[in-house]
């Protein structure tokens, strides 16, 4: 009797133990795994994919942003949302850049470059409709007395939201200058885009913009566009996109002081837009980037304008930079009074987050 009452709750006590050792390796077998190229492993499972960065549930550390850069491979079991399926798709492996998986709703092994790819998230949380967000400030201004008396400051902002496959970036301008004590002139605009990640590269985008801008005569202005947009490359050090659409123009001029011969105080025209966005990284972190945009009006006697923008970022503290950049915009049928062509250096400081 003694032995049996022995055996008995050592044969309990075994049972229990192996049962949680299948609960444990089951846990550890569904655990995610994102390898970097510097040979660090990090056991956990993936949150969500923000801008540059990929938000990991570390088992061991909490939470982690890591660059994409960085990552040489991520393994995960559960069902995720990738922009340009509805349906949920499971991760295989990663070849090189390119992330390769498969959805519930095609049989076809797709490929995408994780640089490139804007949405990434447990299919739990797409279907509980998460947002993410982002958001830009920089600040830059002048002021001098003595031989040269200048007040000029410049606010930009921008934030972007996003929910699965839809992105929406609410920004705006504020520049004031004035020059020996003179009447300031107020330079403004505010804009809302909406962008639609319809597959890996594609993407739809529509846009308002509303402003006034005295310098180059334009009392106000507004406008109303849309079109597509394709992603041609997005890899470690360059990126390339390209947009093509059309856009509603609705401008009222500033009536000028000595004027001979006939004025519009107003216009109103369709105009086809064509845009392009480039970036490279160069050594020691520092940022090259361009983008221009082409406006061609569709009247009979059609104007067009050119406004290009190019500059040089770097990371002065976290979340902080510096930025270097120069504007220029070109007018084959400027404002009586007003050049055609209009150049802009600045020099400021940004945070972002």
């Amino acid at each position: 009797m003694n032995i049996c009452s022995q055996v008995k709750p050592d044969s309990v006590t075994v049972k229990y133990i192996l049962i949680l050792l299948f609960i444990v390796s089951s846990v550890t077998a569904s655990a995610g795994v994102v390898e970097l190229h510097n040979g660090d492993r990090l056991e956990g499972e993936l949150v969500r994919i923000e801008a540059d960065h990929l938000v990991w549930k570390s088992s061991n550390f909490g939470e982690q942003w890591i660059s994409k850069i960085k990552i040489k491979n991520i393994q995960s079991e559960r069902p995720l949302k990738i922009n340009g399926s509805k349906a949920a798709c499971q991760l295989q492996n990663m070849d090189g850049a390119d992330l390769v998986y498969q959805c519930e709703n095609s049989s076809r092994v797709r490929r995408s470059s994780l640089l490139t790819i804007k949405t990434l998230m447990p299919y739990e949380d797409y279907k509980k409709g998460a947002w993410i967000h982002h958001g830009r400030l920089n600040l830059w201004g002048a002021y001098s007395r003595g031989n040269e008396v200048r007040d000029e400051w410049n606010l930009q902002t921008e934030i972007e939201l996003r929910r699965a496959d839809f992105r929406h970036v609410i920004g705006g301008d504020f520049a004031r200058a004035s020059w020996n004590y003179s009447a300031p002139q107020e330079r403004w605009n505010g804009r809302y885009s909406l962008d639609w990640f319809v597959a890996d590269q594609w993407f739809w985008y529509n846009s308002l913009l509303a402003g006034a801008d005295p310098q180059r005569g334009m009392a106000n202005y507004r406008s109303v566009g849309s079109g597509a947009g394709y992603q041609f490359f997005e890899n470690l050090t360059s990126a390339l996109s390209l947009k093509a659409g059309a856009a509603y123009m609705d401008e009222n001029y500033i009536f000028p002081q000595e004027l001979i011969g006939e004025f519009a105080s107003g216009d109103e025209f369709i105009a086809m837009r064509v845009a392009t966005d480039f970036r490279y990284t160069m050594p020691w972190g520092v940022g090259f980037f361009h983008n221009n945009e082409l406006l061609q009006s569709a009247e009979d006697k059609p104007n067009w304008r050119v406004k290009t923008t190019t500059g040089l970022s770097s990371m002065i503290l976290k979340r902080i930079y510096s930025e270097f950049k120069i504007d220029y915009w070109l007018d084959n049928e400027p404002q009586p009074a007003r050049k055609g062509a209009d150049t802009r250096m600045s020099l400021g400081v940004s945070y972002k987050w």
